[in-house]
């Protein structure tokens, strides 16, 4: 009995070292590398040991498994051999089972190394390190790198063997699985949802990956909304343009919007008034900054950041003036909407009312549009190129709207509701009534292509 004993505690202490095995494998390949590198900053050398097995997980991965195999062949060697012969013994007493005793012991044995080894020797020790993998790594690091300077040589052949078979399979031996966008948007998320990420915090990572992909024309002032001064205006002309909007920089154009000659500053205008006899308009208007409409919003706050330049001329592919963008319109992609005291509120772009329907600006970014009412683009304008949802209904209409004209799309209604000459000034967006199942379990409602009605006609688009 003395012998069963001891034999049980090296199977319970193989277990334990299976154990030590899962969780440091797990732990050092699940800690965060930012933790343990502020770790190693503050001078712990087992998170230095930590960084040093993370960044050769071949090797580390490797002298875990040896361990794991040579932890498994013994055990089983002593479950096998030694626990289920006198396990058969005591069996054989048992009338009816005692021919079958060996085979009944050894699957009993068997099924009892399994259990334990999947609990003590994988499930608890992983879950374990899983809920603190950086204190766990750093505990462990120091161990399974003095274990894994002994195994060298096993695993150096066991490297070279993997790196063959990954070959064979068309694996390159560096290939690594890189972080994408995607993966980090998902993280994001999946820390909203479990409390760890503030939603706010997460909208602004997401709107950080979205600003990348953004062009000029989404974001400028458009042609038709800007306020320039003419050079021929006379100082007090111009200061009253200063006065009467909130801006601290205008365009300056010879004649028309298209020949911008430079920047004004109301600093400037001010200096002028004081000076007026030193100085005229034309010698304090400071050269402009011209960027093309395509140009992506990212390139042109870095641009803004190295020449210290916060305001550019927009041009389309005519070389005509598309707009203008400002610094503040860039951060405000950012992080919304940036007002000071000087500003007048403005109506909201999208406005909710008390019907569930939703009465938006003309000029509102159809991005927007989509966020906050679900409107769907329809399949035939992908190929299109538009940024408002004015632009969307010139696109469905192909021609100039009238007040009353409703247009319909995957159930949505979208009705212009004000015209500012040829300009759509508001539109009415009305999102589609919910559809009870029938009997059959299909839907009931309107077709889904776009129509339009114009008064009392209606007809396809």
């Amino acid at each position: 009995m003395d012998n069963i004993a001891l034999e049980l505690v090296i199977i319970f202490v193989l277990l334990l070292a299976n154990g030590f095995f899962s969780g440091s494998e797990i732990a050092i390949v699940s800690a965060r590398r930012s933790r343990l590198e502020a770790k190693a900053n503050e001078g712990s050398s087992g998170a230095k040991t930590a960084l040093k097995l993370s960044q050769n997980p071949d090797r580390f991965l490797a002298t875990v498994q040896i361990g794991i195999t040579l932890i498994g062949t013994i055990s089983s060697a002593f479950g096998g051999a030694r626990l289920s012969a006198v396990l058969a013994e005591y069996l054989r007493a048992i009338p009816g089972i005692a021919p079958h005793a060996n085979a009944i012991a050894f699957a009993i044995v068997v099924i009892l190394l399994t259990y334990f080894s999947l609990i003590i020797g994988e499930l608890v020790p992983k879950k374990l390190a899983l809920r603190a993998a950086e204190s766990f790594a750093i505990l462990v690091a120091p161990i399974m790198h003095f274990l894994e300077r002994i195994a060298t040589p096993i695993v150096g052949f066991l490297t070279f063997s993997m790196n063959v078979v990954l070959r064979l399979l068309g694996q390159k031996e560096s290939e690594t699985a890189a972080i994408t966008e995607e993966d980090i948007v998902y993280m994001v998320r999946a820390g909203t949802e479990s409390g760890a990420v503030e939603a706010h915090h997460a909208d602004l990572i997401e709107q950080v990956f979205d600003f990348a992909d953004r062009q000029v024309k989404m974001v400028m002032t458009p042609r038709p909304n800007m306020i320039g001064v003419d050079v021929s205006m006379t100082l007090d002309e111009v200061a009253a343009v200063f006065a009467e909007n909130p801006f601290s920089r205008l365009p300056v154009y010879e004649e028309s919007i298209d020949n911008v000659i430079g920047v004004l500053h109301a600093k400037d205008i001010v200096r002028l008034l004081r000076d007026s006899d030193s100085e005229t308009l034309k010698s304090v208007i400071r050269q402009p900054a011209f960027i093309v409409e395509t140009e992506l919003i990212d390139r042109v706050l870095e641009q803004f950041r190295k020449t210290g330049v916060h305001f550019a001329i927009v041009i389309d592919e005519y070389g005509q003036t598309a707009g203008m963008v400002t610094l503040q319109d860039l951060l405000e992609e950012l992080v919304g909407s940036i007002r000071d005291e000087t500003d007048v509120p403005d109506p909201d772009e999208i406005a909710r009312r008390d019907d569930g329907s939703w009465l938006i600006s003309g000029i509102t970014p159809v991005d927007k549009v989509q966020d906050a009412t679900g409107l769907p683009m329809p399949p035939q304008l992908d190929d299109m190129d538009f940024n408002t949802i004015a632009g969307l209904v010139l696109a469905l209409l192909s021609r100039i709207p009238a007040v009353g004209d409703v247009l319909e799309t995957s159930g949505y209604k979208i009705e212009v509701v004000d015209m500012d000459e040829r300009r759509i000034d508001k539109l009415l967006i009305i999102p589609p009534a919910p559809r009870p199942d029938d009997e059959g379990g299909e839907t009931t409602g309107k077709a889904s292509r776009d129509t339009l009605r114009t008064g009392d006609e209606s007809g396809s688009l």
